[in-house]
């Protein structure tokens, strides 16, 4: 069992002092050591006591530190009181005297782990692998402004419930309860960098997580808070909102994904996060970690998202053109037919691209830190109120038999021409595939369909439910027809019943006759009277 350390984010067993962990499907704490309990109202309640001890603690002994502000860029900066500190670490102008009146003081820390030269010696080794890239330069040259700083931060844990929105298209979509436990999240609370700049230096070991002391200042700053509760509190959603749309979008197979926070049940810790960092001016930043080592460079320049938007119609054409060349079609005819719906694709793709710009940040992959996971559950009623499940779109067998269905779909005229053909007691080698071409419009409309969200929206919209029991064991529950379900049959009948139902119905019959037609056709058949006189 691990030594008991003053860590606030770990939940003590009350019976053995272990580490307890949340359970997402029973939701509340057990101590994987003697199995005790801790239900969330009684832990809630352990947790307000101690931030009511520690804030106690810190104001009484604020005598030890003194506050700074920068009149020019705002930041406010504390430090030992024994210290002399002229100089603003964010805009290098000359600080003055500051109030602690109004300041959020911590009520948590993270230690620094690397001194500032094991700091510094990563950055530069980074620029050194990176000499190519203009922004380099720039930060080697204000590598004198390379400073050690405590940033704020608020940790979130707890849990919150919502609903995610699969294969959202105009407004509509499928919409799954879920309930979520977030294991310790760190959020922002400075104004003076960039959000997304500071994330690139992230995860960090909350495992090290301490009370907050006057003595782990000792040689270094820290600077207070300076957004207000409502950015912080924006943030803080905002932030949630992405981590559970990851978390999320890993379940569905997909990231056209929308999470919606329905209630927050999250604690929050005002903490201290060890940070070096150098502020080069017009956007440009480098950051290192000073616990895990994980190096973070902001470009000042924006980057899109999205600028591969392409790629998918591209691979989807190719793939026609093979398809064509695999049914023996000339050169010209498969670069045509695969040119055509390729047109068709891209016309799609372009319409469903949307341009998503962020800020630049270039980080260190190799230099990784233990983090505490994101977890979440999703909620199902099936008549007896809402039960924990899992929610399944792809599985084995539905992926069988979507390739079965589309298998048969496009070779369904073959499908009908080959007993013909062994009626008439003629050679099978004999039926022309190729005659067929005119049925390949068929799928290749339904790809279409598929591309443009149809396809994946009939898709989600009729999950797998697996009931999760207590043990972990899990069991297929099916959801009961109601009536809304009941409505869309009606109303899929009526449209097929409707002059365009009819309309289309009519379309696919001609191509299908048609095609196995030709499929069937002999050589002679093609020929005009005409010619077989002339022959004779």
């Amino acid at each position: 069992m691990e030594a008991k350390v003053n860590n606030p984010l770990i939940v003590r067993c009350p019976n053995c002092g272990g580490e307890q962990g949340f359970d997402i499907v029973k939701q509340q704490y057990e101590c994987a050591h003697c199995g005790s309990v801790t239900e969330m109202a009684q832990q809630k309640a352990e947790f307000r006591n101690w931030r009511t001890l520690q804030h106690n603690n810190v104001r009484n002994d604020m005598s030890r530190v003194k506050l700074f502000s920068c009149p020019a860029c705002g930041a406010q900066t504390m430090s030992p009181a024994e210290e002399v500190v002229v100089q603003c670490p964010f805009c290098q102008n000359s600080l003055i005297d500051g109030d602690f009146s109004n300041t959020v003081m911590p009520e948590a820390i993270l230690p620094f782990k690397l001194t500032l030269d094991e700091a510094k010696k990563r950055l530069e080794d980074w620029l050194a692998s990176h000499s190519s890239n203009p922004v380099s330069a720039i930060i080697k040259k204000n590598m004198n402004r390379f400073v050690g700083c405590y940033l704020p931060y608020h940790i979130v844990r707890g849990a919150c419930d919502g609903s995610m929105s699969v294969a959202n298209q105009a407004g509509a979509g499928y919409h799954y309860p879920f309930r979520a436990y977030i294991n310790s999240m760190a959020v922002n609370a400075s104004s003076d960098l960039d959000n997304i700049f500071l994330d690139g230096i992230e995860p960090f070991d909350f495992k090290e997580t301490r009370e907050f002391d006057y003595g782990f200042l000792n040689g270094q700053r820290a600077k207070i808070q300076n957004v207000s509760d409502k950015k912080l509190s924006s943030r803080i959603k905002e932030e949630t909102s992405t981590e559970l749309y990851h978390t999320l979008s890993k379940e569905a197979h997909t990231k056209e994904v929308s999470v919606l926070m329905s209630d927050n049940d999250n604690e929050t810790v005002a903490a201290l996060m060890p940070v070096y960092f150098v502020n080069c001016g017009n956007g440009v930043a480098a950051a290192v970690n000073g616990q895990t080592g994980k190096i973070s460079v902001s470009t000042g320049k924006n980057k899109n998202l999205t600028r591969f938007w392409w790629l998918s119609p591209t691979i989807a054409t190719i793939v026609l053109a093979i398809i064509f060349f695999a049914l023996k079609a000339g050169a010209g005819l498969a670069l045509a037919g695969a040119g055509i719906f390729g047109i068709i694709l891209f016309a799609v793709a372009h319409q469903r691209h949307r341009d998503e710009f962020v800020r630049e940040v270039l980080t260190d992959p190799k230099t990784k830190a233990a983090h505490n996971d994101t977890r979440a559950v999703f909620m199902e009623d099936f008549g007896s109120g809402m039960i924990p499940v899992k929610v399944k779109f792809f599985t084995l067998g539905r992926i069988i038999k979507i390739t079965l269905a589309a298998l048969l779909i496009i070779f369904l005229p073959y499908l009908i021409a080959l007993p013909i053909q062994l009626m008439r007691g003629e050679p099978v080698s004999d039926i022309k595939l190729l005659h067929g071409a005119a049925w390949f419009i068929i799928p290749v409309f339904f790809a279409i369909l598929g591309l443009t969200g149809m396809g994946k929206a009939m898709l989600y919209g009729y999950p797998m439910f697996y009931e999760i029991f207590p043990d972990g064991s899990t069991k297929r529950r099916r959801k009961p027809k109601t009536e809304a379900d009941k409505a869309k049959v009606k109303d899929m009948m009526s449209l097929m019943r409707s002059k365009t139902g009819c309309l289309v119905i009519g379309i696919v019959l001609f191509l299908l006759i048609g095609s196995v037609g030709a499929m069937l056709s002999s050589d002679d058949d093609a020929k005009t009277p005409a010619a077989t006189t002339k022959s004779k």
